[in-house]
């Protein structure tokens, strides 16, 4: 049990925010990662930061300033530890395997990220560097911290050195890694149990940025994918090892039905367009149309150029509006003007994110006026 002094408390809106000089609470962000949770007094804190030298303290309660004993959850500030160590391995391990650095760190509640200066990084150099990670983790190699001035810290080839005048905190993983930091950390790589990289994408054109799990969250990320796995093959009825080829037939015969259907479809907009009548509206012929999506957006190829021609296609969600006659944008200003509809236009078809009968009507009151 810990103690903190509160030297003020303000309530903003629906927080309650209490402020303290010093706090044994570590700031979210703070060095790229989490921060801590626990209890002062009765209220439960929900998130920390660091400002202008002050601790700011979000509760889920009010409390009056005064000095109160903390509680700090110590099994989210073990998984903390958990990922920034694993991180630490990860980046000295792209840095051993592919000479590929990072250039910034992002812990989340779920998953944590690394990027890394390369647009891309082959699968295979993803699986080598996942295996030495992984291989420093079995190998349960002690993490020193230690605190050393700057002249030292030029001895000690670390990663990168900080921009910073007063002493700097260093962590030392075996003979694999030595950085400066100044987060939560394992003391034996051992209690890490697995580092597991779970996706990559490209970002700012320029950098990768590689997704991780590790310890417990690993596990739980194992389990969920596992349980998909087993979900999947009973609904597909078959086993996991022909899991992929049962998925990708069944993607090739959707893809032929889709085909079918999209020829079948077509042919019947060409038949109902013989056969449809249409509405006189003004000078417009109005052919409105309540049915398939996959018939209605093949119907403007056999109407659209019919003289005066104006086109409804009505849908669930909205109405498309379509006419090589007349500029659909007039319509659809005029609709937003009476209706307050919202959707967007072009010059050749409009779509109202509606499929009120109020629209139709009102579109057809608006081509009595062209």
């Amino acid at each position: 049990m810990k103690n903190i002094k509160i030297e003020e408390v303000v309530k903003n809106e629906n927080q309650v925010i209490a402020i303290a000089r010093e706090s044994p609470f570590y700031p979210d962000g703070k060095g790229g990662q989490l921060g801590d949770r626990g209890k002062i007094g009765p209220a439960r804190v929900l998130k920390v930061k660091e400002k202008n030298g002050y601790i700011l303290h979000y509760l889920d309660t009010e409390l009056e300033p005064g000095e109160y004993d903390c509680e700090i959850d110590l099994s989210r500030r073990k998984d903390i530890a958990c990922q920034h160590t694993a991180q630490h391995i990860l980046s000295a391990a792209f840095l051993k395997t592919a000479d590929l650095e990072t250039v910034s760190f992002h812990m989340g509640e779920e998953i944590s990220t690394i990027d890394l200066n390369a647009p891309f990084i082959l699968e295979d150099v993803l699986e080598e560097v996942e295996d030495l990670a992984n291989e420093v983790v079995r190998k349960c190699e002690r993490v020193e911290i230690s605190e050393v001035d700057l002249k030292e810290a030029e001895t000690l080839n670390l990663r990168k050195i900080p921009e910073v005048k007063e002493k700097i905190r260093v962590v030392k993983i075996g003979d694999f890694d030595i950085t400066a930091c100044g987060g939560f950390h394992v003391e034996n790589t051992g209690e890490i149990g697995l580092i597991k990289i779970v996706d990559t994408e490209k970002v700012k054109k320029m950098f990768t940025r590689v997704y991780f799990v590790a310890g417990e969250r690993a596990l739980k990320d194992y389990r969920s994918k596992d349980r998909l796995i087993r979900s999947l093959t009973t609904v597909l009825t078959t086993s996991s090892q022909e899991l992929e080829k049962r998925v990708k037939n069944l993607l090739e015969s959707v893809k032929e039905k889709s085909s079918k259907l999209e020829k079948l479809a077509e042919l019947c907009a060409s038949l109902l367009a013989k056969s449809m009548a249409s509405k006189r509206v003004g000078r417009f012929e109005v052919y409105d149309f309540d049915g398939p999506q996959e018939v209605g957006k093949y119907l403007p190829k056999f109407l659209a150029d019919r003289e005066n021609t104006i086109i409804l296609l009505r849908y669930p969600d909205r109405v498309e509006i379509v006419s090589n006659w007349l500029d659909c944008r007039k319509i659809f200003e005029k609709l937003k003007e009476e209706l307050n509809i919202e959707g967007g236009a072009g010059q050749k078809r409009a779509i109202v994110s509606t499929s009120s009968s109020k629209v139709v009507e009102k579109i057809e009151e608006i081509l009595e006026w062209f």
